[in-house]
């Protein structure tokens, strides 16, 4: 009976610790609240929306892009912008398939750590029976450079948001370091330097490549 009850009880307390814990996540901002009175200019880089200029988010964005990194297990970066050290973060939320990010972190040694987390189950999930769902390792030199390569006009352009649609994908970049942080979004685009940028990390994980070319959008563009 005792060691029933001791079970029962610490089972409560696992339990109360993690509700905590997501509470407090829940409740952590993941973006500055400046990206709601700051305007960008959205490029033209989808199929449905002309280049236009608009608010770079909005509170209702904010929540949502905020309800799928914390399941992904991540946490703010825009606070870490006065540190030395560059971490980019790409974020891939769709309508039909299961969530994806993939993180780079320069590590202050020369090196760049790539972490990467792509959600498990239902359409379009991770098959843990086939790959890794979860990344984890320092790049090479030439994949270094690579990135830095497909980066480079981007993180010169400033912070912008994109309308979203219905059936498709949101793709969210954000470089944090240096004495800045950049946030850009865009609705299932189909050229352009945030979709460069992020195939090039999301190659870099070692995930098949044969779904990257239908991630902007499960609809297919014509």
């Amino acid at each position: 009976m005792f060691r029933r009850d001791a079970f029962v009880l610490i089972a409560v307390a696992l339990i109360g610790i993690v509700f905590t814990i997501y509470m407090v996540m829940s409740s952590t901002p993941f973006f500055p609240k400046s990206l709601q009175s700051e305007r960008g200019e959205c490029p033209a880089n989808n199929l449905y929306y002309p280049a236009e200029p608009g608010a770079v988010m909005d509170q209702f964005r904010a929540d949502w892009y905020s309800s799928e990194l914390i399941p992904l297990g991540e946490r703010p970066i825009f606070q870490d912008k006065n540190q030395d050290q560059l971490a980019v973060r790409f974020t891939l939320i769709s309508s039909s398939r299961a969530g994806r990010m993939v993180r780079t972190v320069e590590t202050g040694d020369g090196r760049t750590r790539l972490v990467g987390k792509w959600m498990s189950g239902g359409y379009g999930g991770c098959d843990t029976t086939k790959i890794s769902c979860s990344v984890d390792r320092i790049l090479t030199d030439s994949e270094r450079a690579r990135l830095a390569a497909a980066g480079a006009h981007l993180f010169r352009v400033p912070s912008y948001g994109c309308p979203t649609g219905v059936d498709g994908s949101m793709w969210l970049m954000e470089a944090s370091g240096r004495g800045q942080y950049r946030f850009w979004a865009d609705w299932s685009p189909v050229r352009g330097d945030l979709m460069g940028l992020a195939l090039v990390m999301l190659a870099l994980t070692g995930w098949p490549s044969e779904l990257d070319t239908t991630l902007a959008s499960p609809a297919n563009h014509p």
